[in-house]
């Protein structure tokens, strides 16, 4: 099993290489908002130094959101482009889910993401949907953890792409998980 890895959700870029139950290589770029001029020379530098080319590849996983608009959209574009040209089944990772199944961040514990603006993107707020809870949320509750960064929940993704592939269990589609709307739509109103 060869999955070639990709978080794009925050300013840190995530490229990894899981193979069985390892991850051979990968790297985290602090790349700010330049993840489209920098991705698919970071994805060719990996292939290098693990020696596969695409066509070694069984799958490809992405984080699909929550986070950064742009990022997710480049994150998702990038590996549709791979998935279509190569044939390759695609798997798609919801960033909260990887955060708690993060054992960095205490496997098994409430995890949210920083949204900006006074937030944090949660899914066990309410109990089934994705949602935003305001900053004093996370301070009322002592138990809950916030991911910060893409490296925080890195072994979280791991997990769920491991588990999804090994389960057969592939999206249809990779679609975008967006909780709000962004700056543009809310400034339209």
């Amino acid at each position: 099993m060869n999955i070639l890895t990709i978080d794009t959700t925050t300013s840190d870029m995530v490229v990894l290489l899981v193979r069985d139950n390892d991850v051979v290589d990968g790297s985290v770029y602090n790349s700010g908002t330049h993840h489209s001029e920098t991705l698919c020379n970071a994805v060719q530098q990996l292939l290098t130094r693990a020696d596969i080319t695409f066509a070694d590849l069984d799958a490809y996983a992405c984080a699909v959101g929550p986070g950064s608009f742009t990022g997710i959209r480049i994150g998702v574009a990038t590996v549709k482009g791979y998935c279509t040209a190569c044939r390759k089944p695609y798997i798609a990772v919801n960033c909260l889910q990887a955060a708690g199944e993060s054992a960095q961040l205490g496997a098994g514990h409430k995890a949210m993401i920083d949204a900006g603006n006074g937030y944090y993107f949660a899914d066990y707020a309410n109990g089934v949907q994705p949602c935003l809870v305001p900053y004093d949320f996370a301070e009322a509750n002592p138990d809950v953890l916030v991911s910060a960064v893409a490296s925080d929940r890195l072994d979280g993704i791991v997990t769920l792409v491991r588990a999804k592939f090994t389960a057969g269990e592939f999206d249809s589609d990779l679609q975008p998980l967006y909780i709000r709307k962004s700056q543009a739509e809310e400034l339209r109103k």
